[in-house]
C-alpha cells in the first residue's frame, strides 16, 4: 500500500496513481468526487481535474509534471511545488496511492 500524510518524499521516479473505487463525475471540466471511505464530497479546479485524469494508469511524478508543462504556462518549478503539495493532499484524504520505493523515511 502506498504511504499517505504531509511530507512525503516524493521524488521523480515516484509512481503515483489514484485509488480504486472513488466515485466521481466530471462536470464543466472540473472533477467532482465521492470517497466512499471517507464519506466526503470533493471538487477539483481544471488543473487538479487534469491531474486526477492522468493519474488513471501509474504515472511517476516527473512525468506528471513533464505532461503539465506541456499544457499549461507555468515554470518547473511552481508546477513541480504546485503538483507536490496537490498530491500530497489528495494522499491525506486516501485519495492516491504513491510508491515510492528506495527513498529515506
Amino acid at each position: 500500500m502506498g504511504e499517505k500524510g504531509k511530507g512525503l518524499k516524493i521524488a521523480g521516479s515516484t509512481v503515483l496513481q489514484r485509488r480504486q473505487n472513488q466515485l466521481f463525475s466530471e462536470i464543466d471540466g472540473e472533477v467532482v468526487m465521492l470517497s466512499v471511505e471517507n464519506s466526503e464530497y470533493y471538487g477539483m479546479d481544471t488543473v487538479g481535474s487534469r491531474i486526477w485524469q492522468l493519474l488513471e494508469n501509474p504515472l511517476s511524478f516527473k512525468s506528471l509534471v513533464d505532461a503539465l508543462l506541456e499544457e499549461y504556462e507555468v515554470t518547473e518549478e511552481q508546477c513541480t511545488a504546485n503538483t507536490h503539495t496537490f498530491i500530497e493532499q489528495l494522499a491525506e484524504k486516501g485519495l492516491v496511492e504513491i510508491n515510492s520505493p528506495n527513498l529515506p523515511k
